[in-house]
């Protein structure tokens, strides 16, 4: 349910105001299901970061633990718990405070994700056992268990899903190949804006550009990412002669032209969102890449826009 665009950021929305989104929504399409409803169309390739990590695993083990172990870069909710036993896996999830509405149709938009995105992922492979909510049941209940296929439970002291594991470690590839072939697809082209970078260097510059700017970016946590180590991801950095501290740079200077030249005025904000500590601090990289201020480089921008508008 994030928004996407050509230029692709990361910014997540408050959930208060989130909230309100899902409230209004489903007054203006008269769909008190609208949580259930947006969880049944879940766009897997619109996950940027997240599709490029899945799109290489082998097996659903390996995707669920990819899943929990950087479930923070798609939500700033705790990450789910996971138990794996030898017939089935349960996961129970958390669903952040908000308004009682909010809440509701967050819950099962994340219940009915897992089940679409298991589907699609996992094909024949997956098989769903059972799910169960903290909430009574809804006036459309027999929606909601038509869809998932099993009688659903309520009043339950947590959230969860759980699925069979019989076929935990079949190759996943093999479940839905059109799909892995859409998310390899979008990760190569995604990547195609840095190919001139060598193969190693160009999978840190996709990781950076897609990172979430809540979260903070450090060589460690990309290297985690990679399931490698700084010192590795340094050597390796420097045998196709390059720097991670140049590639961030590069990553910071793109968001910022972007945003910047698609007008926006909050500079402060906008240093926090790429990560520096102060404006001042923003202000002295941007015009040492650039060789202009952010202001100047807006207004620049903005004359040129209005130029081409009356030339057209």
């Amino acid at each position: 349910m994030e928004s996407r665009t050509e230029h692709p950021t990361s910014q997540r929305i408050p959930i208060s105001q989130f909230d309100r989104l899902l409230e209004q929504a489903s007054k203006l399409l008269n769909d008190p299901a609208i949580g259930f409803s947006a969880g049944q169309h879940l766009d897997l390739p619109s996950f940027y970061l997240l599709g490029f990590l899945l799109s290489s695993c082998q097996t659903g083990r390996e995707a669920l633990t990819i899943l929990r172990r950087y479930y923070s870069l798609i939500s700033d909710t705790r990450s789910p718990d996971l138990f794996i036993g030898h017939q089935s896996i349960k996961v129970v999830y958390y669903v952040a405070e908000g308004s009682a509405f909010g809440s509701h149709a967050r819950t099962e938009f994340i219940a009915t994700s897992i089940h679409t995105a298991g589907k699609a992922f996992g094909g024949h492979l997956y098989q769903i056992q059972g799910a169960g909510f903290r909430f009574p049941a809804p006036s459309y209940r027999d929606k909601m268990e038509q869809y998932f296929g099993i009688p659903l439970q309520f009043n339950q002291p947590h959230n969860w899903i759980s699925f069979s594991a019989r076929l935990l470690d079949k190759p996943l590839s093999q479940a839905n190949p059109d799909l892995f072939r859409t998310l390899q697809q979008q990760s190569e082209l995604a990547s195609e804006q840095f190919a001139d970078l060598k193969p190693f260097s160009r999978k840190v510059m996709h990781i950076l550009y897609q990172w979430p700017e809540s979260i903070p970016i450090t060589k460690e946590s990309v290297a985690d990412l990679l399931s490698t180590s700084s010192r590795t991801l340094t050597r390796r950095l420097q045998e196709e002669n390059c720097q991670f501290s140049s590639l961030l740079r590069d990553v910071r200077l793109e968001k910022a032209k972007h945003a910047l030249e698609s007008g926006h005025a909050d500079v402060q904000q906008l240093a926090i969102e790429l990560g520096f500590s102060d404006r001042r601090g923003f202000e002295r990289a941007f015009k040492q890449w650039t060789g202009e201020t952010p202001a100047s480089y807006r207004r620049s921008k903005q004359e040129q826009r209005h130029r081409q508008m009356e030339e057209a």
